[in-house]
């Protein structure tokens, strides 16, 4: 095991990074099993440089969400540092009849995070006929599900629990509507 402070050993940041980057790999994977269009990996751009924070949240304001365009259909967001020490990244995945969102943050108040507003404007579509969107979680620790509350009444949204029993639920669901397309 590293030792806590081996400058070879990854950090939680990149550690964290990487079991991300294989979630939203297999998530590409899932979305495009309906459609043999789809299932090809497709490249974007990591061409970014996540907001750190700030030495004084108070006294330097930053936008409290980053919104990173990958390729034309998948975004990656990041809570900022000054808004919860935790700064999760969420992943908005846009397929060609829904789109997943893997996680919604760690911060529930709206005013503070307007991340359901955020992720909704990224989706195509307009009134009735915005995309779907499907809510996932990668774990259940509240800064991966903090803003569940923010899709909870909105209109052709579908959050999944984080228990065992509601992604087993929302699973059966998906291969029983996979299997009779």
């Amino acid at each position: 095991m590293p030792l806590k402070n081996d400058p070879i050993a990854p950090s939680h940041t990149q550690r964290v990074s990487l079991r991300l980057t294989v979630v939203v790999l297999l998530a590409l994977g899932m979305l495009g099993t309906s459609s043999p269009g789809w299932s090809q990996l497709v490249l974007g751009s990591m061409d970014v440089h996540w907001n750190e924070g700030a030495l004084d949240c108070a006294n330097s304001p930053r936008p409290p969400l980053q919104v990173h365009q990958y390729n034309a259909r998948t975004f990656i967001l990041r809570e900022n540092l000054c808004s919860t020490f935790e700064a999760p990244f969420m992943y908005l995945l846009i397929g060609s009849t829904k789109a997943l969102l893997i996680d919604t943050g760690g911060v529930a108040d709206p005013s503070q995070m307007p991340f359901a507003k955020t992720v909704m404007n990224l989706l195509p579509g307009e009134g009735t006929a915005k995309l779907p969107l499907l809510v996932v979680h990668t774990h259940r620790h509240f800064d991966h599900r903090a803003g569940d509350g923010q899709f909870a009444h909105l209109a052709s949204v579908q959050v999944v629990g984080f228990d065992i029993e509601s992604v087993r639920r929302r699973l059966a669901e998906w291969c029983r509507s996979s299997r009779s397309r």
